[in-house]
């Protein structure tokens, strides 16, 4: 099976020479929460020996299983590290399948001169260079448990993994001048070919579309000709909103025998240029964002405002966080995450990006934030001294 450690240059040290690399690794572990005191001490002993001291220890004769075990608890850039120690440990990491959940990756536009594509971690605040050769020349118009949407010049239109390199092609989203905006899926491929993909498609109309595996062609809903700016899937259901009469209101999308959009919720009024759909820990927020237009067609966020959606009573509310959960919104399916797992994630922060289907010259994007939703402030997490010549995407790296 592919892997995308196989993209990265690996050194493999002689068992003599491999402390610090290995210690390094039992270092970095400590900062796993997941990873108790006694399964580090018993690593620490299959290392060491009974009667060896860890400086004289033969990192290269762990048990397949403790590697194993060890590996579960690897981001994918210490997955790569643990990698390098040996040529044992190397496959070991070849064939780690259940990463625990990290924060998700920022998938930036490719690098000229090595040809490859940037991955922003946030984790380590690292860029990387990944190889992955069907990300070349294409446009990202969507991600979801860990699959990228691309689509190229020629409206190709794919479902990727880029972890595995699995692929799914899919039938072209329409006709003349149609260009997908964004797409989901409603659960994870690699665990279900029962899944079905929606998109919202911009041109002369703007439209939803669905797709599962079989059918030949995308299947248009009737009357959803609205201004859609996000979608989402919630609750076992595909959700959109769209702008309509000065305020925004919620479809409930029927994808099913007799497809049809119906209105559900409160009308809620516009104040912003752009509304995303979020599920936060299982309550549904519409988040307004309002942009404004500066030289040269730049584009900057200036206010953003959370509303909690009560779909059954039809009602809304300004939502004041107290849970301290952080979103990853953007063109991708919004996660929600636990900051307090994590090194490196604010609490109380939308991590936002550019909005779908920013159409970019020779600038290109440089409107990327964490939003504290507590004080109401913006700050970087991504160095935007120079313009991003794509519109990144965030991605789910839990393979």
């Amino acid at each position: 099976m592919y892997n995308w450690l196989h993209n990265f240059s690996f050194s493999y040290l002689c068992p003599l020479s491999n402390f610090m690399a290995a210690s390094s690794i039992l270092e970095r572990l400590e900062r796993y929460p997941q990873f108790c005191d006694g399964a580090l001490l018993l690593l620490r002993e299959k290392a060491a020996g009974s009667i060896q001291p860890l400086l004289m220890a033969d990192w290269s004769e762990l048990h397949n299983d403790v590697l194993e075990h060890l590996t579960s608890f690897f981001s994918l850039p210490d997955c790569h590290r643990f990698g390098s120690v040996c040529k044992i440990w190397h496959l070991v990491a070849r064939e780690k399948h259940h990463p625990p959940q990290q924060l998700p990756w920022l998938v930036l536009g490719e690098d000229d001169a090595a040809h490859k594509r940037k991955f922003f971690s946030l984790e380590e605040n690292r860029t990387y260079l990944i190889d992955i050769p069907e990300l070349q020349g294409q446009q990202l118009c969507g991600s979801s448990y860990g699959w990228l949407f691309t689509m190229d010049v020629e409206l190709n239109f794919r479902l990727l993994n880029p972890f595995t390199r699995r692929c799914y092609d899919l039938p072209p989203p329409g006709g003349e001048g149609l260009m997908v905006a964004k797409a989901i899926l409603d659960r994870d491929p690699s665990h279900s070919p029962e899944f079905k993909v929606l998109i919202i498609m911009h041109g002369e109309r703007n439209r939803l579309a669905f797709w599962k595996l079989g059918d030949p062609t995308w299947t248009l809903i009737p009357d959803a000709s609205y201004f859609f700016d996000d979608i989402i899937f919630f609750k076992e259901e595909f959700y959109a909103v769209a702008a309509f009469n000065s305020n925004n209101d919620i479809y409930l999308i029927n994808t099913g025998p007799n497809p049809n959009v119906k209105r559900v919720g409160p009308h809620v009024k516009i104040h912003g240029t752009f509304a995303y759909l979020v599920d936060y820990m299982g309550e549904l927020l519409l988040v307004q964002r309002y942009r404004e237009v500066f030289k040269d067609m730049v584009f900057i966020t200036k206010r953003i405002i959370i509303i909690k959606v009560d779909l059954e009573g039809k009602k809304y509310s300004e939502y004041k966080p107290s849970e301290g959960y952080s979103v990853f919104m953007g063109a991708n399916s919004c996660m929600t995450v636990d900051p307090r797992k994590y090194a490196g994630c604010k609490k109380n922060a939308l991590y936002l990006t550019d909005m779908p289907l920013q159409i970019f010259g020779k600038h290109g994007s440089k409107d990327i934030w964490i939003y504290d939703m507590v004080e109401g402030s913006f700050s970087r997490y991504y160095s935007a001294r120079q313009y991003i010549p794509a519109s990144p995407i965030w991605l789910n790296p839990n393979p």
